[in-house]
């Protein structure tokens, strides 16, 4: 007997899934943004002109760019007639720019002494870098010559800056002019680390209390030599190991290596002076910048100084 296959009910249509936004992606959202702007592009260029213009225009506040600036100049034998006939000028320079921000002369005094009053600016709002390089020069005798230079911050507090200067001091061991009191000015121990790390931290260690083995030859010129590894020394014990004194000129002319003998430079350590002035050639005072590197050194070892306890 036959049947019919069953009838199916047929199901009612579905209704459509609403769909879902997608999310828009990173790229996509700046774009939008961005080709709405395309068309009032030289209008806002134009409006963006405008405040930078005025944003210069404002007026600045008066800002502290230098402490008081006190020293006496040393000197002796050829340089006895530079007493109370020099000039000292002094030049602050804006690190970025570099402009010339400002400029100040004053006589040297018969005792061979100088001051400069603190120094205020008005910082305008376009004045973005905060740190200024400082001159000081020496005029005398229609000859120029720098014997001091530093890189402030405006937003330092820094304490009065007191200078010794000799004129008769070799170029290569440091500059003419020295601040008295380096451990009491942040500043110079800024630098002296920033040049610390630069030159020494590799051997010496970041710490600078001793660091890796390097490579020192020992014999004469001409013979055989034999090469040992010796341990860059702890420099934070300098003073320990004199006595307790911090010979400043000693450290200075141990680094910078010229006045040593042969030996130094098969020490495992560089000649400094030479490395430096092949590095600074370039400028037309490149002792003068040996010395200020080694002077700012100098004074960031000093304040690392540590007893043996």
């Amino acid at each position: 007997m036959l049947t019919s296959p069953p009838v199916r009910t047929p199901r009612p249509p579905r209704a459509p899934r609403p769909q879902r936004e997608r999310p828009i992606r990173a790229e996509a959202a700046l774009l939008l943004p961005l080709s709405s702007l395309a068309p009032r592009a030289p209008a806002l260029l134009a409006a963006l002109t405008v405040a930078i213009a005025l944003a210069c225009a404002v007026p600045g506040r008066p800002e502290r760019i230098l402490p008081e600036i006190t020293g006496v100049i040393a000197h002796d034998g050829a340089t006895a007639e530079v007493a109370g006939r020099g000039r000292l000028t002094l030049v602050v320079i804006h690190s970025r720019t570099p402009s010339v921000h400002d400029r100040r002369e004053v006589p040297l005094a018969a005792d061979d002494r100088f001051r400069f009053d603190p120094l205020l600016l008005d910082v305008a709002g376009h004045e973005f870098g905060h740190h200024y390089r400082i001159y000081l020069h020496l005029s005398q005798g229609g000859a120029d010559r720098v014997i001091w230079r530093a890189q402030l911050s405006r937003l330092e507090d820094a304490t009065p800056i007191r200078l010794d200067c000799d004129l008769d001091r070799e170029i290569a061991l440091g500059e003419p002019c020295r601040v008295v009191d380096p451990l009491g000015q942040p500043w110079l121990l800024d630098e002296g680390k920033r040049h610390f790390g630069r030159l020494c931290a590799d051997c010496h260690g970041k710490d600078a209390r001793g660091g890796r083995m390097s490579q020192a030859r020992s014999g004469s010129a001409g013979s055989s030599a034999e090469t040992t590894a010796i341990r860059a020394p702890d420099l934070t014990r300098l003073a320990s190991r004199h006595g307790g004194r911090f010979d400043r000129d000693a450290v200075v002319a141990w680094i910078e290596g010229r006045s040593l003998a042969e030996g130094h430079a098969r020490g495992g350590m560089p000649v400094w002076g030479e490395r430096l002035s092949s590095e600074f050639e370039r400028y037309a005072e490149g002792e003068e910048l040996i010395g200020a590197t080694l002077d700012r050194i100098v004074a960031y070892l000093e304040s690392l100084q540590r007893s043996d306890d």
